[in-house]
């Protein structure tokens, strides 16, 4: 069996709050017409689609809602700089996500930066350098 493609799906508690903080953080919307207990957004060069399913639609079924104590998946985005890590840290919280680990290095070395958004969903954004 062959995938055509990936996308991953999250349950919100506010579907418009959902919106405004991604959209606050410059993440490109997903066209996929309009839906409103659903906000997308594509991820990366190759745009990798999350969609966010407001509580009380059809993924209710399959997705508990999102918790801040635990994350069934952590996802990780690519930075080319430490001070991009910085400005995700900076518009992260203007848009009033939570920052569980403050831009700087990790054990491992590498300049990271970890954050939930309002439903608790965790982001990793990683500087991987050449040479590490």
């Amino acid at each position: 069996m062959k995938a055509k493609k990936i996308w991953a799906n999250f349950s919100v508690k506010d579907v418009a709050r959902t919106r405004q903080f991604y959209t606050a953080l410059g993440c490109k919307p997903n066209p996929i017409g309009d839906y409103p207990q659903l906000a997308s957004f594509c991820f990366g060069d190759d745009d990798f689609v999350i969609h966010f399913f407001e509580q009380g639609s059809q993924i209710d079924e399959y997705l508990p809602a999102g918790s801040t104590t635990s994350s069934e998946v952590i996802f990780t985005l690519s930075a080319e700089s430490e001070e991009e890590v910085k400005e995700w840290e900076t518009s992260v919280k203007a848009a009033e996500g939570t920052i569980l680990q403050e831009a700087g290095r990790d054990k491992g070395g590498y300049f990271t930066l970890v954050f939930a958004d309002p439903d608790g969903h965790k982001f990793n954004l990683l500087l991987i350098e050449q040479g590490m």
